[in-house]
């Protein structure tokens, strides 16, 4: 049984017009009623797609804690990350998509208060990484091709760009953020910069 997890509105539109599956199988009892939405491509309940025992972003644990151990191993899983900086300012702008006005300061503040760049948690048991493979962000194309060798078909072919209208300056992360938001970023991510290398 594959389990496909709802995502953001938007891009389920981009899934649906690429002929992608729409969410199945992430055990929530409105499944039918938010696929139904999205084919008729109505925004208004977008609470239907929140939240199943599957879903966007589930850290790794979870999912190994529901399929159980031999499932889980016998499976070849992975993730993505990207640089710390990046992630904060993907984050910002994001978030701040709907909103009229806002304050890009304020909303880094809150955007580092809420930690939602952190994804070490998201791959790992806490200690060690527990899936078999990460794509860095960075090198995108390069671990995509990796990718499309293990598993034998070409990934990139099969990944749309999304989100990437949300963040209007495309300056590297490091050249946007003061040094004590670097310095706050580092501190809550200094597994991801050592793990991967990143350049503070």
């Amino acid at each position: 049984m594959t389990s496909i997890t709802p995502i953001t509105y938007e891009d389920e539109i981009v899934r649906l017009d690429l002929g992608g599956v729409l969410p199945q199988n992430y055990g929530d009892p409105r499944e039918e009623q938010f696929r139904e939405l999205i084919r008729q491509r109505r925004s208004d309940n977008p609470k239907t797609r929140h939240k199943g025992r599957y879903f966007n972003h589930i850290p790794a644990v979870e999912v190994r804690q529901h399929v159980g151990d031999d499932i889980w191993n016998e499976y070849f899983t992975f993730s993505m990350d990207r640089h710390p900086y990046d992630k904060v300012i993907s984050n910002v702008y994001f978030h701040a998509r709907r909103k009229d006005n806002w304050n890009f300061d304020k909303e880094l503040k809150r955007i580092l208060k809420k930690g939602y760049y952190v994804s070490y948690p998201m791959y790992s048991d806490g200690d060690m990484p527990i899936v078999d493979y990460i794509i860095n962000y960075e090198k995108l194309q390069d671990d995509l091709a990796e990718l499309s060798d293990r598993l034998g078909f070409d990934v990139a072919a099969h990944y749309p760009q999304t989100k990437h209208t949300y963040r209007p300056d495309r300056r590297p992360g490091r050249e946007l953020l003061s040094d004590e938001a670097k310095e706050t970023i580092y501190e809550h991510c200094r597994v991801e910069f050592e793990a991967f290398g990143f350049a503070r």
